[in-house]
């Protein structure tokens, strides 16, 4: 497990649940946020395709990079990071074995990475 990419990918999934479940107060945001909190402005078309609200430009990125990815590691991501339960029921629901469920993860997060490095590399040459 890439833990940059964990940590990446549980901040999607954060947003993609959409403001309601976010903390409301500001001493609260500082708190969720581990500091002054990012401001609400994103970037023009992040809409959320659920229709829960905006996503920040982070989080944004991490939906088109997804977006590039096969139809195996979208629906990983979509279980691991936003669906219910633990990681064994999740395996289990996916019909995969507990170590074969963890391989393909590690396999997300080495897909996710290379994706976001690669469209890096084309915004840095355009």
């Amino acid at each position: 497990m890439i833990t940059e990419m964990d940590e990446l990918l549980k901040h999607w999934a954060d947003q993609h649940r959409g403001p309601g479940l976010r903390q409301c107060s500001p001493l609260g945001r500082m708190v969720e946020f581990g500091g002054i909190p990012p401001r609400g402005a994103a970037p023009h078309g992040s809409r959320d395709p659920l229709g829960l609200g905006e996503l920040d430009d982070l989080s944004w990125q991490v939906e088109q990079a997804l977006g590039k990815l096969d139809a195996q590691h979208q629906v990983l991501a979509h279980e691991h990071y936003r669906g219910g339960g633990y990681s064994d029921e999740k395996a289990r629901r996916l019909g995969l074995p507990r170590q074969t469920y963890y391989d393909r993860l590690d396999r997300l997060h080495e897909a996710l990475m290379a994706e976001l490095r690669s469209e890096h590399r084309r915004e840095q040459r355009a």
